[in-house]
């Protein structure tokens, strides 16, 4: 079947489920999606919910094509950093204390960032220093 905007493919029928009355999808399996690589340092939310990031330098990064406000946007990024490095985030990003976290050197990071006002703010939190 196809739904405007969705792309769904499923070996069996009851993996996934679309109820136009209620305008929702439910999945009853496993949701996955592909890491999406970051050429450069800006986010593009249109492509996905996780992605990845390799730094060797101070990054400034900046997000583009956030969901509009009223709907709750989240994603992931992993970044394997290199050195002694610094990031820079939009100053719609709020961590915890209003503080974000202190790079390890030469470990991965994980961000996670939500939000439902189109981007006007995002809620940060952070699980650092993972030896690869």
């Amino acid at each position: 079947f196809r739904i405007p905007g969705l792309q769904a493919s499923a070996s069996d029928g009851d993996l996934l489920t679309y109820d136009s009355t209620l305008d929702r999808i439910v999945f009853s399996s496993t949701y996955r999606q592909d890491a999406q690589a970051v050429s450069a340092l800006n986010i593009d939310c249109s492509t996905g919910n996780y992605f990845t990031k390799a730094i060797s330098a101070d990054s400034t990064f900046t997000f583009s094509n956030v969901p509009s406000t009223g709907t709750a946007y989240s994603f992931t990024i992993e970044i394997e950093v290199t050195g002694d490095r610094t990031i820079t985030w939009p100053t719609s990003v709020k961590f915890n204390g209003d503080t974000a976290p202190t790079l390890a050197a030469d470990r991965t990071h994980l961000f996670m960032f939500v939000t439902d006002n189109g981007g006007t703010r995002f809620r940060a939190s952070a699980l650092v220093d993972y030896v690869d």
